[in-house]
Order: C-alpha cells, then structure tokens, then sequence
C-alpha cells in the first residue's frame, strides 16, 4: 500500500520534470520513511539519484517497501493536468496494476489513471568516482552559463583551475565563457586536489540544469579529469543528484 497526499502540486511537478529529462522508465523504491529513485537514460549516459523523504508530502502512507515502475514521461503528462490549487492524492492501486491521481478543488474532483509497468530487473549500481574537484555555486548562475554555452556549441568544457571555475564552449558561430573566481558572490565554495576538466554533451547539460533549476537554488559539482560530472542540486528536502558521462576526443 502506497499512498500521499499534496495541497499544491507544483514543487513535486517540478521534481517529476526533473527526472524525466533523462529517465523514460524507472522504477521507484518505497518505504515508511522515503521514495528513491536510481536510474539511467537510455543510453546510459546519464543517471539520477533521487530521493525525497515522506514530510515533504502533506500525507504519507507505506506498507511494506513497495515497487512502483513507470513510464515517467506519461505520468508528467498527467500532473501536467493538475491545477496548482487543486488537492491531489497519488495511490499504487497494485491489484489493477494502477496509478491513480485523485484531484480536488471545491466540489470538483477529477480522477486519472495510468497503467504501472513490469518490474525492470535491470538493477543500476551506485557510481564510485574520486572526484579531485568541488565546487558549490548558486543554480541560476550555473544555468545561465549552460545556457550562453548553447548558443555556439553542443559541447561544453568543465574545469577547475588554480582557485577558478570555468565553463566554456567554442563552435563555429563563436565561443561563450564563464569564469568564477574563488570568493566570488555566486561561487559559494572550491576546494580542488588538482585541476580537472572535461567535456560534455551540451544537450543533456542544458536540460538537466533547466529542470533541476526549478527546485534548486544551490548545486554542487564535482569532477575529475575526462570522467564523469557529479551535479548535487540541494532541496529544501530530498536529494537529487545527476552524473553525466564526458565526452572523450571532443
């Protein structure tokens, strides 16, 4: 038995957006004290680690620790039809092999179902990178150099130099630059065992940064040298981590 409740949908419509950018299908784990999520892209390229603990919703009820796997690009589709005034509750209904929407406002309410998958076996182990770089910046600021970046390339470089962030991208129509210096107002922190840098697909960057940005105001980066990107985007409760693979020979 699985089931909660939300007075306003929008904060876990933005995190449901979130994951969606990269995970079609996945399979969510809970029990009496949070729901997780650990899962890739098709390609495997990118992964997510999420989590978000049972206060976050006005109600929540488990039984047991439930599996709920589901094309989550269609249940975006539906919390997509949910007024950000409306109650709603969200229930596994496991004998019909359903996930229903319950939706409320005033003496109207509205009722969606969707159909849940068969469990995906495929189990996705947690990454073990050393990362030899960290920093700690303000989201928007990010975002807006991910953004500047989209407009010359569909590569990006990543790096940490002496006591600077950088990220930058050069294509035919030009080059974009950002550079943070350590103390700045939107570098919050950098701490670094050696330079590292790498370079990675602009597309996924950007719409992992897009969504993400909606319930974040700080992320955290980590890397290392030509391996994968950590990217922690801090919640007022929960976690949601990406890591992207970088692109070798760009």
């Amino acid at each position: 038995m699985f089931e909660v409740e939300v007075s306003s949908i929008d904060p876990f419509r933005n995190l449901i957006k979130a994951l969606s950018v990269i995970v079609e299908e996945g399979t969510f784990v809970m029990n009496e004290a949070q729901i997780k999520l650990l899962a890739m892209d098709p390609s495997h390229v990118a992964m997510v680690d999420f989590e978000l603990p049972a206060d976050f919703f006005d109600a929540y009820k488990c039984e047991g620790e439930p599996h709920l796997s589901i094309n989550i690009k269609e249940l975006l589709k539906f919390l997509d039809r949910v007024d950000k005034d409306e109650e709603t509750r969200i229930r596994l209904d496991e004998e019909k092999a359903r996930l229903v929407i319950l939706c409320k406002r005033g003496g109207h309410s509205r009722r969606f179902e969707m159909p849940i998958l068969e469990p995906i076996d495929d189990e996705v182990p947690q990454p073990k990178i050393f990362f030899k770089a960290k920093a700690r910046l303000i989201t928007d600021s990010l975002r807006n150099a991910i953004r500047d970046a989209n407009l010359v390339s569909e590569h990006v470089k990543v790096a940490v130099e002496g006591e600077m962030l950088k990220i930058s991208a050069n294509g035919d129509m030009g080059s974009a630059h950002s550079e943070w210096e350590k103390g700045s107002d939107d570098l919050i922190d950098l701490k670094a065992e050696e330079d590292s840098s790498a370079t990675f697909t602009l597309s996924y960057l950007n719409e992992i940064a897009n969504a993400a940005g909606n319930s974040s105001k700080v992320a955290t980066i980590e890397l290392s040298t030509d391996m994968p990107i950590k990217m922690d985007f801090e919640l007022p409760k929960g976690k949601l981590v990406y890591y992207l693979a970088p692109c070798i020979g760009v």
